[in-house]
């Protein structure tokens, strides 16, 4: 054994021996088991369960109100419309985008669009579109979209 393992060792008895373990106690293992039993019988927070449970309920309700309203529209002889048709010259806000800073200036970006994103710029793709559109993009000057167009 090394002169630095024998310090160790020697440093680990005296720990040991310095240690005072009191004499057991009933009462206070009695009074650790009834703050154990008191901090367990306390009712549990349910906030974020009702919460939950009320956003879930609140989606449910709006899902079947729009599911009644398209039924209610397709049995009285009305067709569910699709988007409009967006010319391929107009440009369309980008959602969200009054809500940015103002535009200042900006530049035009030509990029490659997936088909099933249209909807949710509110364009409608082209019936000759294939699974890819061309359009511009117009960029402010803060790095955000600010507009969209489709490209023949």
């Amino acid at each position: 054994m090394t002169e630095e393992e024998t310090q160790i060792g020697h440093a680990l008895r005296r720990l040991r021996d310095g240690i005072h373990v009191p004499p057991f106690d009933p009462k206070r293992e009695q009074a650790l088991l009834a703050a154990f039993d008191a901090h367990c019988a306390r009712p549990r927070q349910t906030a974020g369960r009702r919460a939950w449970a009320m956003a879930t309920a609140a989606s449910i309700v709006i899902a079947l109100a729009l599911d009644w309203l398209v039924v209610r529209s397709v049995r009285q002889g009305g067709a569910v419309a699709p988007p409009p048709i967006v010319e391929m010259a107009d440009f369309v806000p980008w959602p969200g985008a009054n809500t940015w800073p103002p535009f200042e200036s900006g530049s035009l970006m030509r990029v490659e669009l997936p088909v099933s994103a249209l909807p949710s710029l509110g364009l409608w793709p082209p019936q000759s579109a294939g699974s890819v559109v061309q359009a511009d993009i117009v960029v402010g000057q803060d790095g955000f979209a600010r507009a969209v167009r489709l490209v023949q």
